[in-house]
């Protein structure tokens, strides 16, 4: 009897992140079930402003940017011939936008600035015209609710991620796949040797790095390491900058002056000034791993999270780590006071729970060492049985 037959199938969009590692090991996960496993990756960016063989004019095309690249990458998707495959996953949108009769989705989210994110991306500024983005999340919407009734099981990536399925597209047929720490799960709980604040992520909207840089020139003596790269380091720099010199004071900023923009239009940085904010880059993953280890807490401030690696990441380090309630999935994955600390989404909020943990070691010694079992309980063995369970649902 032939081995099973499946295929990821994913885009290619230029970025490697969290969901790249998820699909690495259940690729892994897969073969050591003595399945057949392939990877069909489709080229994401377009190469010129066209869809479907149609040239689109420039400035049409730059009124709704997101709209067409969607539209392209959807194209791409839906020419695909997968018949060869016995089951094939899908991953980030619009790859679920293939035929296939035993398909199941590995679920993080949809095109988010056209679901749950479109309030704020309109409020940051990001479209070009109100009306015309409004109009074409619409259209998405309307594409995207066929191909997600054709999906025979949902793999949603935490409770957050299944209820967006069920409210915009009231879909059902999920179960909630927890991926595993990407590090071994152990670390020294104790606070000798540990020191300052800690983020790490990608400078991008809405990570909200901004609340965390805020929050360190309100502590001023915990130093604070942000560590990641992306389209708003300007503007983070820009901010720490401004904040170093006093050319702005952090009780006068609000959302819209930290995050809730574009990022665009950074001020220029002429001379370094001295700052509680070390913005490190990008680091290697023993570079990353000492961070982690020497740090007090780790603070992750994203805006409604799809799942939260970089929360387990922390746990799984025995590092305290802060979120906020508007965080999704991060929330969803810290038991505040137990595994780490749930607070407001403000500077000030997240200053006096780094505070707390910087002055209370005991406490935060404890929460590093329940935030141990937890990720513990997040195995790699556990989330290959529910990737199985899934694969089992569409082959019955």
């Amino acid at each position: 009897m032939r081995p099973l037959r499946l295929a990821f199938v994913k885009p290619d969009v230029g970025v490697t992140g969290g969901l790249e590692l998820v699909v690495d090991r259940l690729e892994a996960a897969a073969r050591a079930s003595g399945w057949e496993v392939a990877r069909v990756v489709v080229d994401a960016v377009p190469p010129r402003a066209e869809v479907a063989g149609l040239d689109i004019p420039r400035a049409v095309w730059e009124a709704a940017p997101e709209y067409f690249r969607y539209l392209w990458a959807r194209d791409r998707f839906d020419r695909l011939d997968l018949r060869r495959h016995d089951v094939v996953v899908s991953t980030q949108p619009p790859s679920f936008a293939i035929d296939h009769p035993r398909h199941v989705s590995l679920f993080y989210h949809h095109h988010r600035v056209y679901y749950d994110l479109e309030e704020p991306f309109l409020a940051a500024g990001f479209a070009p015209d109100e009306q015309v983005h409004r109009e074409a999340g619409r259209l998405v919407r309307e594409l995207d609710r066929p191909a997600l009734d054709r999906v025979g099981w949902f793999l949603a990536g935490s409770e957050v991620v299944a209820r967006r399925l069920a409210t915009f597209d009231g879909i059902t047929d999920a179960s909630v796949f927890h991926a595993g720490p990407m590090v071994p799960v152990g670390g020294d709980p104790a606070p000798a040797g540990r020191r300052g604040a800690l983020c790490v992520g990608r400078l991008e909207f809405p990570k909200r790095t901004e609340l965390v840089v805020a929050a360190a020139h309100l502590l001023g003596d915990v130093e604070t390491t942000v560590v990641g790269t992306g389209g708003r380091r300007a503007w983070v720099e820009s901010l720490d900058h401004r904040l170093a010199t006093g050319e702005i004071a952090v009780d006068e900023l609000t959302a819209d002056d930290l995050w809730r923009n574009t990022g665009l239009g950074a001020p220029p940085i002429d001379e370094p000034a001295p700052s509680p904010v070390s913005i490190a880059g990008r680091l290697g993953d023993s570079e990353l791993a000492a961070a982690f280890a020497t740090a007090t807490c780790v603070v992750a401030p994203a805006l409604d999270e799809d799942y939260g690696l970089t929360a387990i990441e922390a746990m799984a380090r025995a590092t305290p780590v802060i979120v906020c309630r508007d965080g999704g999935g991060l929330a969803e994955l810290v038991e505040d006071g137990r595994t780490g600390l749930v607070v407001d989404p403000t500077p000030a909020a997240i200053a006096a729970a780094v505070r707390r943990l910087h002055d209370d070691p005991d406490l935060a010694t404890e929460l590093g060492r329940n935030g141990l079992d937890r990720a513990a309980e997040l195995s790699w063995d556990h989330a290959a049985d529910e990737f199985r369970d899934g694969v089992e649902r569409v082959l019955s």
